[in-house]
């Protein structure tokens, strides 16, 4: 049995509760385990792959028609949909009749697969369609059917890029039908957020969208409160509190979330908060001398560190120092539990995280990188004194702490729309978790055409700088043929050696990582150039179409070398997506190493194997990521028993309506 599968197990016989099904919402993971029910159920995938050859045959009757019937069978529709819903057969006319203002707005004609996949997703699925198959335009056709019946409609990306490019991109065919767009992004104002909520559809990331739900909370608890309090929330919410009465959003109905595997899953053990300035948990004084003293603590010895996490515990000796050595310097050392906090914050500090992988350090401030995404994510902020520490580490001026005043998980934020659908080029790991969690089916979409990757042959090195050596030389080959290429790493600190290796050997390229996140668009479209070769982290690995310049196709595609894995083999294989798009040809080549960052989880007796056996290496890989997905699913699982929880405590409170 899969790590994965004996974590949720285990998270199974922990829930189980005598009388209870799968419909309790406090033991959703214990249902999907206990019931073996496959990801994808054939009937349901035969039943949309019809409804999309029916809207394409309908299609072509649709483009037929003049202006006047367009407009005449549009209206017909829209009040059906209203009185009777989305029936399979008014479902394949609104299909069409969105296919037809794609034609006619976007010059796109929809092909049966996309009319499919947006069929899934109107009966409330999660679609699993390979990368470069046209979710965007799937998306488009589903969320157009949802806003004909008067429904209202949050597509969700990963990304404000993403929500931005589509939301333009699809702005013509949408008013061809009718129907009003909105993006939302960060900093947008308050008045803008509202006017983009207004309208029939409305483009946005998944944190916008829930921190935009935080925010309409407290103005409702604002306008309930006393002076002081109402104070402190309109300067955390900008001003936007001081239209009262007035909230952004106009409730949550549909959610079609892109890359749904992201939000929903990977992104469902970080819970999202609202926070105002605070005083500083500890002072100025005990946070420089609780670094200074964590110079002369050793990892293994004083202290130990989960792969996985970024705060540190410390040894029974470490405690001992703590006791015998730091007790005397009074004040907040003098208390126990105060000292180790201050001293696992000023390790996690010095030893653990790194610059130019979990932050950078820009405008004088400390901005945080998001893991998954490898996108920075300026409104996240570490706690328990471990932002201060970072900020005197890198010379920063300290900002002060945060004071949260409300925060929601994403598994308790989503599972609040009438109906959530989704759509991802890798669902299939988690296909039974999104059933679980948010009883969302999946729905495999064939590929359209044929798969054109070539998949090399797997590199294994002993040491990162042979490894480099042998990238830029590949890297070198490839442009001389006039191949573009992707060198994709984990972090901004090994993006800058990989371009180190190439520069080395005089390789022409371009950075795409957090650092260089204000010239992603000009990068990604440039990326599919005859002979470019662009270093890129996971910012690439998600929504990102690169198209194929002229006669690239012929000279084999976009290739892509694997150079770092990830925590999640999904990750990986959203970057190895980037390539043999629609038909394309496209080549991807692993470069495997020990020194790799994923195989930190693994204990001595594997690294020790490794030395002597190299070409285990992959198979150590595999085992890492097996480890980091049963790690999430163990987060995943304890932070909705723990939001389940606060939903009964709140409502024996009276805090629920």
């Amino acid at each position: 049995m899969s790590d994965v599968a004996l974590v949720a197990s285990a998270a199974a016989r922990r829930l189980r509760r005598p009388g209870r099904t799968h419909a309790d919402v406090d033991s959703p993971i214990t249902w999907a385990i206990a019931s073996g029910s496959t990801a994808v159920t054939g009937f349901r995938s035969r039943r949309v792959h019809a409804a999309g050859k029916a809207a394409r045959g309908r299609l072509a009757e649709i483009i037929a028609l003049d202006a006047p019937a367009f407009n005449e069978s549009l209206r017909r529709v829209r009040v059906a949909l209203r009185r009777e819903g989305a029936t399979p057969a008014l479902s394949v006319e609104a299909l069409a009749l969105a296919g037809a203002a794609c034609r006619g707005k976007l010059n796109l004609t929809p092909f049966a697969e996309q009319f499919a996949c947006a069929s899934a997703l109107i009966t409330g699925a999660v679609a699993e369609m390979d990368t470069g198959e046209g979710k965007t335009l799937a998306a488009f056709l589903a969320a157009s059917v949802f806003a004909l019946a008067g429904r209202i409609v949050h597509v969700v990306t990963a990304n404000d890029y993403l929500a931005a490019r589509d939301a333009e991109f699809l702005r013509p065919a949408y008013e061809m039908l009718g129907l009003g767009v909105g993006i939302v992004i960060n900093g947008a104002e308050a008045d803008k957020r509202r006017a983009a909520y207004a309208r029939d559809i409305v483009y946005i990331s998944s944190k916008e969208v829930v921190f935009d739900f935080l925010r309409d909370g407290l103005m409702r608890d604002a306008s309930a409160g006393d002076a002081e309090v109402a104070l402190k929330i309109d300067r955390a919410l900008g001003g936007a509190r001081r239209e009262r009465g007035r909230p952004l959003q106009r409730g949550l109905d549909i959610a079609i979330v892109d890359e749904a595997d992201s939000v929903l899953i990977d992104e469902a053990a970080t819970p999202l908060l609202i926070s105002t300035d605070g005083a500083n948990e500890i002072s100025l004084a005990d946070a420089r001398r609780a670094l200074d003293l964590a110079l002369d603590f050793r990892a293994g010895v004083d202290f130990v560190v989960d792969a996985f996490e970024y705060m540190p515990m410390l040894t029974d000796r470490g405690l001992a120092r703590l006791e015998t050595e730091f007790a005397r310097f009074g004040g907040a050392w003098s208390i126990r539990l105060v000292r180790e906090e201050m001293m696992c914050a000023a390790i996690s500090a010095r030893h653990v995280l790194q610059r130019d992988r979990h932050y950078l350090v820009r405008d004088d401030k400390i901005v945080l990188i998001d893991q998954q995404s490898g996108r920075v994510t300026p409104d996240r902020h570490w706690g328990h004194g471990l932002g201060l520490m970072i900020e005197i580490k890198e010379g920063c001026r300290p900002t002060g702490a945060k004071r949260s005043l409300a925060s929601i998980s994403f598994q308790r934020y989503f599972r609040s729309y009438a109906l959530v659908c989704g759509m991802s080029g890798t669902i299939a790991e988690v296909a039974r978790e999104m059933r679980a969690v948010y009883g969302l089916k999946s729905v495999r979409i064939r590929r359209r055409l044929p798969l054109r990757r070539r998949i090399g042959r797997a590199k294994v090195f002993t040491s990162r700088a042979d490894m480099w050596e042998c990238v830029a030389s590949v890297a070198r080959d490839l442009q001389m043929r006039g191949q573009p290429a992707l060198v994709a790493v984990r972090s901004v600190g090994e993006a800058e050696r990989a371009s180190a290796a190439l520069a080395s050997i005089d390789i022409p390229h371009r950075v795409l990582s957090a650092a260089q996140d204000a010239a992603e668009a000009e990068i990604v479209a440039r990326a599919g150039e005859r002979g470019v070769i662009t270093v890129v982290t996971n910012m690439a690995g998600r929504g990102t179409d690169i198209k194929l310049g002229p006669g690239v196709a012929e000279l084999g595609g976009l290739a892509v070398l694997i150079c770092e894995r990830h925590d999640s083999r999904r990750v990986d294989r959203q970057l190895i997506g980037r390539c043999a798009r629609q038909g394309d040809p496209g080549l991807a080549i692993e470069f495997v190493t020990r020194e790799d960052g994923v195989l930190h989880c693994l204990g001595p007796r594997w690294f020790s194997a490794l030395k002597l056996w190299p070409r285990l290496t992959r198979r150590a890989i595999a085992r890492a990521q097996q480890i980091g997905d049963a790690r999430g699913l163990r987060a995943r699982v304890n932070l909705l028993r723990r939001d389940e929880q606060l939903t009964k405590t709140m409502a024996f409170a009276g805090g629920l309506d």
